[in-house]
């Protein structure tokens, strides 16, 4: 049992940041932005500020063993009655299509904000 543990652990720690994941396409950029959590899949997405832009971040389909398409510490601070604004460090899957959320990992985030979310806009 200790050794499965520890290995879960071992596991844990040598995770690769998103940036690092081998199926991504082109230069991460950083988007000011509001990252919430939605019905639907995926159910993290990142609105670009002052744009009708929504970027998902990927869970099923760009998934890889052993990277993270979020940062823990993201993941913990976000919920279903919180929202997050700040500048994102993100990296893309999927190419940039008008009317198709482009999927993408975060690498990290700055100048964060926690705010309670206004259920009324969604």
């Amino acid at each position: 049992m200790l050794i499965m543990i520890l290995a879960g652990l071992s596991a844990k720690a040598a995770e690769k940041s998103c940036k690092r994941h081998p199926k991504v396409m082109g230069e991460c950029f950083i988007v000011h932005g509001r990252l919430s959590r939605f019905n639907g899949t995926p159910s993290v997405r990142l609105w670009k500020v002052g744009t009708n832009r929504i970027l998902g971040v990927s869970e099923g389909r760009f998934y890889l063993d052993g990277y993270r398409n979020l940062p823990e510490s993201l993941e913990k601070m976000l919920s279903w009655e919180t929202e997050l604004f700040g500048n994102f460090l993100v990296c893309p899957f999927t190419h940039e299509k008008p009317g198709e959320m482009r999927l993408i990992c975060i690498e990290s985030a700055s100048d964060l904000v926690k705010k309670k979310r206004d259920v009324a806009h969604y």
